[in-house]
């Protein structure tokens, strides 16, 4: 006779313990429960560094400058995040990401996140925002500490640059501190 429906789950069942389901172990085995192929890139196209899960201990302002500094020399592209070249988001969205921080993929997005940072207080792993081509923040980068920041130039790539270059200094904007 059918249960009646209380609401309940139902009980464990105190019978003995029976030979495991050959078609549950089979779905186990099947190719699709197996680990992905190891992912390779094309001849010729440098693979990035594998982003690691960091532990929370580890999400420091200075581990976001030790994953940034992984990607100097790498080539300017437009709306790039990785494997042909980085434009100035992408590289903050992919170094904030491989520390387990989401950001916006845009630097006006990534402009309105965090807490506004005067220019005399930065520290390392701040964003720095800069009015380049549009109003508004129109660049970024991550400060590094001494008047310094990384960030993906159009002429010259994933590179250190000074906040004190004229160029820099001229079109600060202003910096946000992320919580990691």
């Amino acid at each position: 006779a059918p249960r009646p429906r209380t609401g309940l789950p139902p009980r464990p069942s105190t019978a003995p313990a029976s030979r495991p389901n050959a078609s549950a172990t089979s779905r186990l085995n099947s190719p699709a429960l197996q680990p992905a192929p190891e992912h390779r890139v094309a001849p010729g196209v440098p693979e990035l560094p594998k982003a690691a899960v960091p532990q929370r201990s580890a999400l420091a302002p200075a581990s976001i400058v030790r994953i940034a500094t992984r990607y100097l020399g790498r080539p300017y592209q437009p709306s790039g995040t990785g494997l042909n070249g980085f434009d100035c988001s992408g590289l903050v969205s992919r170094v904030y990401g491989e520390a387990g921080r989401m950001l916006p993929r845009t630097s006006y997005g990534q402009y309105q996140t965090g807490t506004p940072v005067s220019r005399a207080a930065h520290v390392p792993g701040d964003l720095v925002f800069f009015q380049t081509t549009d109003p508004g923040p129109s660049h970024v980068g991550i400060y590094v500490g001494n008047g310094q920041f990384i960030h993906a130039s159009y002429s010259r790539g994933v590179v250190v640059s000074s906040i004190d270059e004229p160029y820099f200094r001229d079109r600060y904007l202003g910096a946000r501190r992320i919580p990691l």
